[in-house]
């Protein structure tokens, strides 16, 4: 085991907690509190929330930690039952950063549904039906596992990558770093097999993340002026433009949540070193526990955004506000009051 500080070992423990409490809640208010007019996204809803859960899963299992100096970046077990086994340990450690990857490919899915849903509503049922399913499951894999293979191939750690970071691994940890399942980027005073190699693997990373921001802001972009274009023609009802636009804001929120907790401290931890930044704080401190942060964070943002969801958890506590309810009672009291006020000219 490798102690780096309490909440660097406790938050993401604290965090799974929170994860695996909040999305059965999330999924069980989906299931019976959603709108009939919300149709079959729903059920994207559920799939990412169970991805969700997975995702928390694979974090207790392989607790990480992340350093870099002034060779690259190194990615490591702290613990777990992994630990004490270097090969497998990268291996299990490649399919958890896969994870990463595999959000991605969840939230162009749902970027895709809602474009269809706005420019080729009839051909949104094959979304569901067998061929749509296989293909949604093969470009899911595809993308965890063009992750996990890169991260095997050109960042796993072998005998010279341990004996370069040997000293920093006994100075700032106090560990031999010969039987830790490690991932490491070196980029300097490597051999040239390493620093290619290093080079490459984060290369193909940043194309499988840049591809994956491209499509959410270009898909985003013509969602919102598709919306656009409809509130002002009038072509669908207020409240299914209403809807559209809190599943649109709903989906904004949740691709910026991966993008601070997942994309951008990644990024980070990758360039730093090449420019000679110094993160070590940044990646003890932040990217480690944002990554874990993430699978409980989104739950709650789609519950908050969403009215019928948010609406029911408030009810439990009294503090219920439903416009349409608001609405109904206003129209309720306002006849009540037209009749009582006529009965009491009528008596005079």
């Amino acid at each position: 085991m490798i102690y780096i500080s309490w909440y660097h070992q406790n938050l993401p423990r604290i965090f799974g907690v929170f994860s695996f409490i909040i999305n059965p809640i999330f999924i069980y208010l989906v299931l019976t509190k959603s709108r009939t007019q919300m149709g079959n996204y729903k059920y994207l809803l559920i799939i990412f929330a169970v991805f969700d859960i997975f995702y928390s899963i694979s974090e207790i299992l392989t607790p990480i930690g992340v350093t870099g100096n002034k060779h690259g970046f190194v990615v490591f077990l702290t613990e777990g039952p992994f630990f004490d086994h270097p090969e497998i340990g990268q291996h299990v450690m490649s399919n958890r950063c896969g994870f990463i990857s595999l959000s991605y490919a969840l939230l162009i899915i749902h970027f895709v549904y809602r474009y269809m849903a706005l420019f080729y509503p009839e051909k949104l049922s094959t979304f569901f039906q067998p061929i749509g399913i296989i293909t949604s499951i093969l470009f899911l894999l595809a993308h965890a596992a063009s992750w996990s293979l890169i991260c095997q191939q050109c960042l796993a750690g072998n005998d010279e990558v341990r004996g370069i970071v040997a000293n920093d691994f006994l100075e700032d940890f106090g560990a031999n770093s010969s039987n830790i399942p490690m991932l490491a980027a070196l980029y300097y005073d490597a051999s040239d097999y390493i620093r290619f190699r290093s080079w490459i693997g984060i290369f193909l990373l940043t194309i499988i993340s840049s591809y994956a921001m491209s499509v959410y802001f270009v898909l985003g972009f013509k969602i919102m002026r598709k919306i656009t274009l409809m509130q002002a023609t009038k072509k669908l009802s207020k409240n299914s433009i209403r809807l559209q636009k809190q599943l649109f804001q709903t989906l904004i929120i949740q691709t910026c949540i991966p993008i601070v907790a997942s994309f951008l401290p990644t990024v980070i931890s990758w360039y730093a070193p090449i420019f000679g930044i110094g993160m070590e704080w940044w990646n003890t401190n932040v990217a480690t526990v944002a990554l874990a942060a993430f699978p409980f964070i989104d739950p709650l943002a789609v519950i908050y955004l969403i009215p019928s969801y948010r609406n029911a958890v408030l009810r439990k506590r009294n503090y219920a506000v439903d416009d349409s309810s608001a609405t109904t009672n206003a129209r309720r009291t306002s006849r009540i009051s037209s009749f009582v006020s006529g009965s009491h000219h009528s008596n005079h």
